[in-house]
């Protein structure tokens, strides 16, 4: 007898990435999911088992790994404005933005602040919302 069958730990008994691969419902996914996103699931599942003492998932392997393959396929990204400013070489400061560049960022930001850099004096740069002039 193996090793294996003699251990009282579960976690020993706990099924091969190929051997869940085969299985029908498994196998299903492959279809529609590329492998390495199934396979990435059915690792992250056997973990999850194996952190939870060996115990099988309550629905089933099957059933287990297609969700979270469903979750790892799942649009994880949301829209952000990147405020930081760009800099593009020392001593250059924050590119000047051009008004439908303003006014597009403006619409997508919603109620948000959008402060833009504007040219100000002969030499100088400003990060405010509205051009100033210089006063005389």
């Amino acid at each position: 007898m193996s090793s294996a069958r003699l251990s009282p730990d579960p976690r020993r008994r706990l099924p091969a990435v190929e051997a869940l691969l085969a299985e029908p419902d498994v196998a299903a996914l492959l279809a529609t999911h590329p492998r390495s996103l199934v396979v990435r699931a059915v690792r992250a599942t056997i973990d999850a088992a194996r952190a939870d003492g060996g115990a099988i998932p309550p629905e089933g392997w099957g059933a287990a790994v297609r969700a979270r393959t469903h979750r790892l396929a799942a649009p994880s990204l949301e829209p952000v404005i990147n405020a930081t400013g760009v800099v593009l070489h020392t001593n250059l400061g924050r590119a000047p933005l051009g008004s439908a560049a303003i006014a597009a960022l403006r619409r997508v930001a919603g109620g948000a602040r959008v402060a833009h850099a504007t040219r100000c004096a002969a030499t100088s740069w400003s990060s405010s919302p509205e051009p100033r002039t210089r006063s005389s």
